[in-house]
């Protein structure tokens, strides 16, 4: 495995790496990591990997897509897995990802119904395909909860660049924004502290259940089971089914969820988003990009 972070950020990368481990334990795998590389440097690292007869090298990032696409040439007969929305070569090379718009368009619903300023804000790390997605959905799902409600949204074109969300969040609460959504790692993780010493300002968490971080500002997070989705990738090698392809995890199969909301909305909203969260799983709302 590779990932841009270290594999002990408490985000996306540690998450990535403790799916490695549920390889492992699952499959009595051998297994290695090589963290804190970034997608100019990979190229080596995954021909390395290819080189040492590993069966599969899983690619934890949309940075690593062009240097994978380059090495699954040379080496058909070994699997590689990017973690991010890619097509993939339909051969040896495929991708698992995030149905990232059913949660896109559930944050969005969310940040719409819990603002006074009717300004929500949503704060992602690199424009990757699967996020400009999930943006142009939480978009979407504000505007279907509340068409007078204005969405701000900004990519940082990085997951490390603390100062930089820092300055974008508290931007945008300058602006009037008080509802907002993060999607930037470790530097999404630094801006959530920041805004939330400010008044009136509610927050969005992502990948782990933020809420200790700021008690009774972050009304929710967006949990994913970012190890059982690397797993995922595992399996279907073992099964002889990586045909080279994207698949797709959502709400139905348990790679997303919520954490619980401990207050933060009246029971007549939390009925609301059970039904609006009902009706993006069993697909009644469109949630296509």
């Amino acid at each position: 495995m590779l990932t841009t972070g270290a594999k002990d950020n408490q985000s996306w990368d540690q998450a990535c790496f403790e799916g490695l481990n549920l390889i492992k334990n699952k499959f009595n795998a051998e297994v290695d990591i090589t963290d804190s590389i970034d997608g100019e440097h990979s190229e080596a690292t995954i021909r390395k990997y290819a080189l040492s007869g590993y069966d599969l090298v899983i690619a934890a990032s949309g940075a690593y897509s062009k240097a994978a696409e380059k090495v699954a040439k040379e080496f058909p007969r070994t699997k590689f897995a990017l973690v991010t929305t890619h097509p993939g070569n339909n051969k040896n090379l495929g991708a698992v990802a995030f149905r990232s718009g059913e949660v896109g368009y559930l944050t969005g619903a969310l940040a719409a119904m819990k603002t006074k300023s009717n300004k929500v804000g949503y704060i992602v790390g690199e424009p990757y395909p699967v996020y400009k997605e999930e943006e142009a959905l939480f978009r979407r799902g504000v505007k279907a909860t509340n068409p007078s409600v204005q969405a701000s949204t900004a990519f940082l074109n990085s997951w490390v660049d603390t100062e930089k969300a820092i300055k974008v969040a508290t931007d945008m609460v300058a602006s009037g924004v008080d509802v907002l959504a993060f999607n930037a790692g470790e530097a999404g993780l630094a801006a959530l502290k920041a805004v939330t010493q400010k008044p009136g300002v509610l927050v969005i968490g992502r990948t782990k259940d933020q809420y200790e971080v700021a008690p009774g500002k972050v009304l929710t997070s967006v949990l994913q089971d970012i190890p059982n989705l690397v797993l995922n990738a595992a399996v279907l090698t073992q099964q002889g089914r990586w045909e080279g392809k994207l698949y797709k995890f959502g709400l139905k199969e348990k790679i997303y969820d919520f954490a619980p909301f401990r207050g933060s909305l009246t029971s007549q909203e939390e009925d609301t988003f059970k039904t609006i969260r009902e009706a993006v799983t069993t697909g009644k709302i469109d949630v296509s990009p």
